[in-house]
């Protein structure tokens, strides 16, 4: 029989692993430097950001947390800690962000011999709850949801082999995709090594972002949306004229290289994605078949009926409304399928067309862009393993310091998986979890989960 006892649980692993990455990374100087009066700043942030990898409720919640001697015993901290000094610590992250964030690049940067400074970047948002903050506005929302105000945020990460978050950036939830990858091109462009890489999809594929990286002699490949112009080059796009790149996905590439800047366009065709464009075409087409006839139908008065698929049903006394509905016949359904069809396609299905700045083999330009997936795998482990989200802070210092706490714990988890080799088929959450079973930080569990 299970009986109650005083025993408590402390995740020394992680509170260890943390505190040793913060000063591998040089970060206890220059966070007394930012806060020197009361408690320092360092232990603080080392407790908040521990608490991010292991229970990760709110700042008051980590409040309670820390209510534990043991706890405190554990991180370094001397006194008894009051949920107003961590959100008050918070503030000070947020004022600080670009002070810390330059340092972080400094740190990474001499840390390690890296084989480049290439790197990736993706953008996305975080909706929020509150309508505090000139930070939170409505705009393009990624969480899929429209009706809440949001905050913007853009991630850089070093480019394989290793995929160590290198950048944050945050902006108002309204900020355009271009015009944060601007930003953060002229964020940390000046700590590049020469003729680095930049990789990242269509957000960025704007003249502004493109003239920054090239005007500072670096390189980058980038996702070209499509356009009117493509159309007459898919439509004479052969196999016999072009270059298989991956024979497992049958993917074809043709390429135009522009002499006066080098810049050179690569239009591809995939045969994999292809059949799934096709397939999801289809799929629409027989619904649009679908719900043509269900708003249609006759009734028994000889009426035609208006369904949910035109109007929702209004029971309003004050509101007339009036619909008129006008459809297309054909002699089956198959005939009206293949109508629909043809009119939701625009003959892209399977293209894509990517840009370099340089005259790269098409192999080489699909390699690069294909693995800047794990950019995009950063920002999920961001929301769903460290669960940057929901935010519960309300000023803009507050929220900038609440994401940036998220990211070092993001950066840390990187930075073990990158020393340790073993670990770097595992994910964010894997690694979170043996943390917490460690009991000096340094000695690894044997992995029995599931690889992913």
């Amino acid at each position: 029989m299970l009986k109650k006892n005083d025993n408590k649980s402390v995740p020394i692993g992680t509170i260890a692993a943390v505190r040793n990455y913060m000063e591998k990374l040089g970060f206890a100087p220059l966070l007394h430097t930012m806060k020197r009066r009361g408690e320092p700043l360092f232990p603080l942030v080392c407790s908040l950001i521990s608490y991010r990898l292991t229970e990760n409720f709110s700042v008051e919640g980590c409040g309670r947390w820390l209510d534990s001697p043991e706890v405190r015993q554990e991180i370094g901290l001397r006194n008894e800690v009051s949920h107003r000094m961590l959100n008050r610590a918070i503030e000070r992250m947020g004022e600080g962000m670009p002070e810390v964030l330059a340092h972080l690049r400094h740190s990474l940067l001499n840390m390690y011999d890296l084989p480049h400074t290439d790197v990736n970047i993706d953008t996305s948002s975080l909706s929020v709850y509150s309508r505090q903050g000139d930070l939170f506005q409505y705009g393009y929302s990624r969480d899929k949801r429209p009706d809440l105000q949001q905050v913007n945020f853009a991630a850089a990460e070093l480019r394989e082999p290793v995929n160590i978050p290198f950048h944050l950036s945050v902006d108002e939830g309204n900020t355009s995709d271009s015009a944060q990858f601007i930003k953060v091109v002229d964020e940390i462009v000046g700590d590049l090594n020469d003729d680095s890489m930049f990789v990242f999809d269509a957000g960025g594929d704007v003249k502004q972002v493109l003239d920054r990286i090239t005007a500072k002699r670096m390189r980058y490949v980038t996702r070209k949306r499509m356009n009117k112009s493509d159309d007459d080059w898919i439509s004479h796009f052969k196999k016999e004229d072009a270059v298989l790149v991956n024979g497992e996905d049958g993917v074809w590439c043709q390429k135009r290289t522009f002499a006066s800047s080098g810049r050179t366009t690569y239009l591809f065709f995939s045969e994999k994605l292809h059949r799934d464009k096709t397939a999801a075409l289809n799929a629409r087409a027989w619904r649009c078949v679908e719900d043509a006839k269900e708003t249609m139908r006759m009734k028994s008065d000889g009426t035609l009926r208006v369904s949910k698929t035109v109007v929702k049903r209004m029971r309003n006394p004050l509101i007339a409304l009036n619909v008129a509905v006008q459809g297309r016949f054909f002699g089956s359904d198959h005939e009206g399928f293949e109508y629909v069809r043809n009119e939701l396609s625009n003959r892209r299905e399977g293209f894509f067309k990517l840009e370099c700045s340089h005259d790269l083999t098409p192999s080489e330009v699909y390699g690069i862009y294909r693995r800047r997936d794990t950019v995009e795998k950063l920002i999920d482990s961001l929301k769903n393993h460290i669960e940057i989200k929901p935010l519960r802070v309300w000023s803009d210092n507050s929220v900038r310091g609440v994401l940036l706490i998220c990211f070092l714990a993001q950066v840390i988890v990187s930075m073990i998986r990158y020393e340790h080799a073993e670990l770097r088929k595992y994910s964010t959450k894997f690694i979170i979890r043996s943390l917490e079973k460690l009991f000096d930080g340094k000695t690894w569990p044997k992995p029995e989960i599931v690889k992913g």
